[in-house]
């Protein structure tokens, strides 16, 4: 894993979760908790079999058309996240 992704890895495990954001409501096509928990969980396994990396692109797509539902001052927690995995999509 690069040093960028590392980095804004730990970055992101570190963060608190968005305080505006209701834990089980569903933002756009997603579930807060389950779409960080999902790409966190893929990302951390390493190379991705291919299931994985459709399942990450399924998921990262999602998010992404997710992104504006989500409060504003939670949207960079979900733009970091979408970061992280578009980079682990390209790297593998």
């Amino acid at each position: 894993m690069g040093d960028v992704q590392s980095a804004e890895l730990d970055e992101h495990r570190a963060s608190p979760f968005p305080a505006g954001v209701d834990k089980g409501e569903i933002y756009g096509e997603v579930e807060p908790v389950m779409i960080d928990a999902d790409i966190i969980g893929w990302i951390s396994h390493g190379r991705l079999t291919p299931v994985q990396k459709r399942s990450l692109r399924e998921a990262s797509d999602q998010l992404d058309r997710s992104l504006r539902s989500f409060p504003s001052d939670a949207q960079p927690y979900y733009e970091r996240l979408l970061r992280i995995a578009r980079r682990a999509l390209a790297a593998d």
